[in-house]
Formats: C-alpha cells, structure tokens, sequence
C-alpha cells in the first residue's frame, strides 16, 4: 500500500493536460462594440422642446428647428449597432425594439381616441357644429396622400433589395415630399378651422388639436427620421445586404398611416 508521501509525489509529476486553444477561447464572452458617447440626441431634444414653445413664441420655433436639424445631421453620422442576445436569437433586437415601441404608441393613441369619442359621446351638440365645419375633401385628399406614402415605402424597400439604388432614391424622396405635403394640409385644415372659431378652448378643438396634432407631431418625426435615412443612403451605407434600416423605418410610418385611418373614420366619417 503507498504511502501518503508516494501519492502525493504521484500527483505532482503527472502531466496536466492539455485544453486546445479552440474550447479555451470559445468560453469568453463576446466583446460588445458600443458606438462612441454623442450628444446629438440631446441636441435633438433641446431643439424639438423649443420648436413647440414656437407655437407661444414664434422665435424660439426657429431657433428650435435649426437646433433639431444641426442635431439630425450629426445623427445621421451614427453608425449602426447590432447587439446579439443569447435568447431569441432568431429574432433581431432592433426589430424587437421597434414591435416594443409601436405596442407602446398603439396604447397612447387607443387613450387619445377614446377620450376623442368620450368627449363626443358627453357633447353631441358642439361636435355636430364642428362636424359641419370640418372638410371632408381636404381631410380625404390628406389621407390619400398619407397611404400613397404608405407604397412608396413598400417600393423603396423592394428597389433596396434588387439594389436598385436609383429608384430606391426616387421613392424615398417621394414619401419625403408625400409625408411634408400631408403637414401642409394638415396645417391649412387647422388655418381654416380657427378662422371659423374653433379654438383650442372650445371642447371640440381641445380634443381635435391634441389628436390631430400628436398624429401630426409623428408624422414629423417621420419625416426627419426617413430625411436621414436619406443621407445615409447616400453615402452608400445602405444595400442589398444591409437595409434593416429602411425595414424599421417601413414599421412606423405603416403604423402612423393605420392610425391615421382610424382617426380619419372617427373623426369625419362617423357623426
């Protein structure tokens, strides 16, 4: 029988084996790449604050609106990261992102159209005034647009994977043009409506203003975020290969024109 001091001599002189270099590596983490620190989006968010003090002081929307286009331009320099996760794997976290954001937005704007229809429900009288006085024309013709803009997207995208990039261009400046021409008439509509006394203190203008105008407000948005898309592209960073995206920014913009219908149905088709 060996004794303890055999053993542990024993232990001592045996070899340790070795781990191939491929096992010892593969059970470090992934290094994570992270853009560099910016404060574009703060820039950003400085200049879109005192653009809407424009509607108190005219000034500052100015100012607000250059401050929020110095801030876009530098955005469109960013590049774009891809974070894997080790769950879901199949699914792309940007993508999920951009399904977490629209769930979100369909309950705001599910609250602003039930409190439009609440509001219509406890005030039939003035809501039958107003009803009269809104435009149906205009509000058809804007939302004609509005889905016109909806395929120039679909089409854009579509010219993007058959790397088409000359008419990938022309779509993309057509929703451009479809997205600004539909705040245009939306903001003769509301020139017209206050020039026929309704105001924001009345309670169908309260209502009307505050749905309308955060559709507005994201339709905006919309066409800021597809303008630097617009530059990207054009620096050649988009391609058959890569135009994910185009793909998240083709997400939103279907989803403020399916909203939009349902406020255009609530709004001028139902009395």
């Amino acid at each position: 029988m060996p004794t303890d001091a055999q053993v542990l001599d024993e232990v001592q002189t045996k070899p340790v084996e070795e781990v191939p270099l491929e096992l010892a590596h593969s059970e470090e983490p992934e290094e994570i790449h992270m853009p560099p620190s910016t404060i574009a989006p703060l820039i950003v968010g400085v200049g879109i604050g005192l653009a809407l003090l424009g509607m108190i002081a005219p000034l500052l929307g100015v100012i607000g609106l250059v401050i929020a286009v110095v801030g876009g331009l530098r955005m469109a320099q960013f590049p774009e990261i891809d974070l894997h996760s080790s769950w879901l794997t199949q699914l792309n976290n940007r993508k999920f992102g951009m399904w977490a954001f629209i769930s979100s937005e369909v309950m705001f704007f599910t609250s602003l159209i039930g409190g439009f229809v609440a509001f219509k429900t406890k005030h039939p009288d003035e809501f039958a005034e107003a009803h009269e006085i809104l435009s149906l024309p205009l509000a058809t013709l804007g939302t004609s647009v509005l889905i016109i803009s909806s395929f120039a997207v679909v089409m854009a995208l579509e010219a993007l994977q058959s790397n088409s990039r000359r008419v990938f261009y022309n779509w993309v400046g057509l929703t451009v043009l479809f997205g600004a021409s539909f705040l245009s008439i939306q903001a003769f509509e509301w020139y017209e409506l206050m020039h026929e006394g309704i105001e924001a203190a009345d309670v169908f203008g309260t209502v009307f203003f505050v749905t309308t105008g955060f559709h507005g407000l994201h339709v905006l948005g919309g066409v800021a975020w597809l303008s630097i898309l617009l530059l990207r592209s054009l620096r050649g960073y988009y391609s058959a290969e890569n135009y994910l995206g185009i793909e998240l920014f083709g997400l939103y913009w279907h989803f403020v024109d399916v909203v939009w219908i349902v406020l255009f149905t609530v709004i001028y088709l139902i009395h």
